[in-house]
């Protein structure tokens, strides 16, 4: 019985409504086969409001009897054991559990779902060859338990139409989140309370269980009977229709009902009306029941609505996936604008100094690693304060532009090219040996020679003067290398004053090193 093993709970078997005498007496002696009809009306007549229950009902349209039922004993003999047991265990529920303790429970509501897993259960039953009344009287009773939770906990009565329209496979944890207990438990205990027979306490116990273990053969198919009667009334009270319906297909349709998709609609529909008229017989007024059609419109249109809301949910996400496209586009155009900013001269597009410190030490390092030569160059615009002057400051940036141009041309793009000063730049040629560093800085300084450059009428002759150093070596820290850096920029830099001293618009060459210049530069394939 692992169901009522499941829960702790709250309410405890003293907390459990007492029924009528008469009615348990009649449940009791109903289970015994030489229990005659003179002692079943016997019991009744011990209880005036069990009579009145018993006489109203046999003599309700149900029967159709000809001529008006006036005793028990008579009522006894029309109805039949299992009929009067299930109308004295209603009578039982009814006044043990009063509705005026429990304000705003529906009652109508109950019974009516009670009635569903009733008749479920009975249809079922018949498939698995068991007691077809004997499960009818277990569909009744199985969700008991939540009216005696109510009853002992009435201030949790507005929980209810929130577990009534919750699907039948989440309900116990929803009554356990509202109760501390679950309706399996509680009516386990009242079942064994109450006298019923053992395998009805069990099936109430375990109907909520997929797969029931430790069970005999008869009970874990009456657990079963439960489990699909609990199913098919879900269908009928959840909130997701579309769901529970689904949910119905799958259980009715695999072992042990094994019921095709026509036969489990079939029974679906036949429950409205089947309701309808057990209904009378046990004397529980129900309103007129909707029909299955209804149900499946139900679903359907949840269908079509759950559709919608997908393409609306679709047209949002890829609204907000364009969006977010938008964002990182602008996000890297503004990246760019701030590298451009952060590391590149706004005039002549060339690195600026920090772009090419960082460059310069990362090069160090790489090339410390791979033991080739590293070659540096310093350079400046000869006369450009001149330039300035003469011609202004507009003028002078164009020039600064125009060598710029070249330096991009001539140099390859691994090479960095910087402006780290008014004229002055640096250019970092990697693994460049010394006598290729310096055919490359005198084919720069050719290509400055011949730049056409005017201004009104006036062409304005320009040229550079440059200072070069090759450097190979190893480093062992960042201390090191820039050290190193420092030694290199200052070899190149005593260079270049050396070029000015001979007279500008020259090159000279140094290696800080004093490493042989000799090397072969056929060794090297230089894109130049």
């Amino acid at each position: 019985m692992s169901s009522q093993q499941h829960f702790a709970g709250k309410i405890k078997p003293s907390d459990l409504p007492a029924p009528p005498q008469a009615a348990l007496g009649i449940v009791k002696a109903c289970r015994d086969q030489e229990v005659g009809a003179t002692q079943l009306s016997s019991i009744v007549n011990q209880d005036p409001r069990l009579t009145v229950e018993v006489l109203r009902t046999v003599n309700s349209a149900f029967f159709g009897l000809e001529r008006k039922v006036r005793s028990a004993n008579q009522a006894v003999a029309v109805l039949g054991n299992r009929a009067l047991r299930n109308i004295a265990l209603c009578f039982a529920v009814r006044d043990a559990t009063r509705a005026e303790s429990m304000k705003g429970f529906d009652v109508v509501d109950f019974w009516e779902d009670a009635l569903r897993r009733a008749v479920g259960a009975r249809y079922f039953a018949g498939l698995l060859g068991l007691d077809q009344e004997e499960a009818f009287t277990l569909g009744l009773l199985q969700e008991f338990g939540i009216m005696v939770m109510l009853h002992v906990m009435p201030g949790k009565v507005s929980s209810w139409p929130i577990i009534r329209a919750t699907g039948m496979e989440h309900r116990p944890r929803v009554e356990h989140e509202n109760f501390g207990t679950s309706h399996t438990h509680v009516g386990w205990m009242l079942a064994r309370n109450w006298g019923l027979p053992e395998e009805i306490g069990v099936a109430i116990a375990n109907h909520h269980d997929e797969s029931p273990q430790g069970l005999s053969e008869n009970v874990r198919k009456l657990c079963q009977v439960a489990r699909g009667a609990e199913v098919l009334g879900s269908v009928f009270t959840a909130r997701d229709k579309r769901t529970s319906l689904e949910f119905c297909h799958q259980v009715l349709t695999a072992e042990p009902f094994g019921l095709t998709t026509e036969q489990v609609e079939e029974v679906l529909a036949s429950v409205p009306e089947q309701v309808e008229a057990v209904s009378a017989t046990l004397g529980l007024g129900v309103k007129e029941q909707a029909s299955f059609q209804g149900i499946l419109e139900q679903a359907n249109k949840q269908l079509v609505e759950e559709h919608l809301s997908y393409q609306e949910l679709t047209l949002k996400l890829q609204a907000a996936l364009e969006e977010k496209e938008r964002f990182y586009h602008a996000l890297e155009l503004a990246n760019a604008r701030l590298e451009q900013l952060a590391y590149y001269d706004p005039l002549t597009g060339l690195s600026n100094r920090r772009h090419f410190e960082d460059g310069f030490l990362r090069e160090i390092h790489r090339h410390s690693r791979t033991g080739r030569p590293l070659s540096v160059v310093c350079m400046d615009i000869d006369k450009f304060k001149t330039v300035n002057d003469s011609y202004g400051h507009p003028f002078g940036d164009v020039v600064l532009s125009a060598i710029a141009s070249v330096l991009q041309e001539v140099l390859r793009a691994t090479d960095i090219k910087a402006r780290v000063g008014g004229d002055e730049m640096y250019l970092l040629m990697p693994e460049t040996p010394g006598p290729v560093g310096l055919k490359t800085a005198e084919r720069v300084r050719k290509a400055i020679s011949k730049l056409d450059l005017s201004i009104g009428d006036a062409r304005v002759p320009v040229s550079c003067s440059f200072g070069g150093t090759t450097w190979a070596g190893r480093v062992d820290s960042n201390t090191t290398a820039n050290e190193i850096a420092e030694q290199i920029v200052k070899a190149a830099d005593v260079a270049l004053y050396e070029s000015k001293e001979k007279g500008r618009d020259t090159v000279t060459w140094t290696d800080v090193n004093d490493a042989d210049d000799d090397k072969e530069e056929d060794s090297y394939d230089w894109d130049y």
